[in-house]
């Protein structure tokens, strides 16, 4: 039994759950599997009032109890703001509650167990391993046989925002009733399978990153990547036209080309480049892919590694190979000497020596 209010340390960070497991043990599970749960401001609680007080500041908590109330309580929470989304893991006893007047869209993403949700009169079964659902916000009440999961917190116009920008300018206005009703998202088909992986991904990327600094380097621009695969779960994007084949010099691209080196300094993200130029996430690929031979952040990283060798070529008091690294994005050290090494034919370190005086 931890202690209450006490800090957890994890010696197994989340850097391997890349996919999900078919069968989750519902007992005993290891709460290493879950992001975030490693981080110094993990907290425990062994009584679920101090469990709701917790949740208050994220959430209009109406009622909360242990689901077996014969059994010790235990739940570890841990969280992160980053942009308008914010990330909480929980894991521990089971749950049940009532939540009232939610104004933020929230993903529901299970790693063990199931989920019973009761929205507007509709009980909607969250299992792990199957689906993940998504509540538009409003008033709904839980039961869950085991608290192992993560939450996703977003804004609906970011969502909606996100959504067209992918669909492109010319891409048809899409009704907002996809965003205001409850959907639980069902990963059954090779399309919403892949994109399910890839938001384990994601929270496996987030979880290195805050493992690995302490902090989240603002250039891998997880926000936009989650706010992405969100808007992509929840349906087909608005029609968009086809990439046009381009001849000869586009002119949007240029224009876009010169501002990724005006700005590659800055953290970026793909749904930067669309706003930017215009085109739809399709049309973006198809530009880079025939203009360079890689897709748009391939591209950027490119730039990237430009600017890291004028770092190291001239190099401000207290530079680093590692400083470098991470502020160019890199979560790996090993992986930036690497893709360093392959881009101009030295290490950074002997970049660094070279020139320093």
């Amino acid at each position: 039994m931890f202690q209450d209010g006490a800090i957890l340390r994890l010696s197994q960070p989340f850097l391997n759950l890349v996919s999900i497991p078919p069968v989750w043990q519902a007992c005993g599970a290891n709460p290493a599997g879950l992001p975030l749960l490693g981080l110094p401001q993990t907290h425990v609680c062994n009584d679920p009032v101090q469990f709701a007080e917790r949740l208050q500041s994220l959430l209009p908590v109406r009622t909360c109890d242990a689901l077996q109330r014969h059994q010790p309580f235990q739940v570890l929470s841990g969280g992160l703001r980053i942009g308008a989304i914010t990330v909480i893991s929980n894991w521990g006893s089971g749950i049940c509650g009532r939540v009232e007047g939610v104004d933020e869209a929230q993903l529901s993403v299970p790693y063990q167990g199931v989920g019973h949700f009761d929205v507007g009169g509709r009980r909607l079964d969250n299992r792990a391993g199957s689906t993940v659902l998504y509540l538009p916000g409003g008033d709904w009440q839980v039961s869950s046989d085991v608290l192992a999961g993560v939450v996703l917190r977003l804004p609906r116009n970011a969502i909606a925002k996100v959504r067209q920008g992918m669909a492109g300018p010319a891409a048809p206005r899409e009704p907002t009733g996809l965003l205001e009703s409850p959907q639980l998202l069902q990963y059954d088909q090779p399309e919403q399978a892949a994109l399910f992986l890839s938001l384990y991904r994601a929270l496996a990327l987030l979880n290195a990153a805050t493992m690995a600094g302490g902090t989240l380097p603002e250039s891998l621009r997880q926000d936009d990547l989650l706010l992405r695969l969100v808007g992509l779960l929840l349906g087909p994007l608005p029609s968009e036209p086809s990439p046009p084949r381009p001849s000869g010099r586009s002119e949007p691209i240029e224009a876009l080309i010169a501002w990724i080196e005006a700005n590659c300094h800055r953290p970026l993200s793909l749904s930067d480049l669309e706003r930017q130029s215009h085109y739809s996430r399709r049309s973006l690929q198809y530009a880079f892919l025939q203009r360079f031979g890689c897709s748009p952040m391939q591209y950027i990283r490119r730039q990237r590694l430009a600017l890291a060798q004028q770092r190291l070529l001239a190099p401000l008091p207290g530079t680093t190979v590692t400083s470098v690294a991470r502020n160019c994005g890199y979560l790996s050290v090993a992986s930036f000497r690497r893709d360093y090494q392959q881009r101009f034919g030295e290490s950074p370190s002997g970049a660094l020596r070279r020139l320093r005086p």
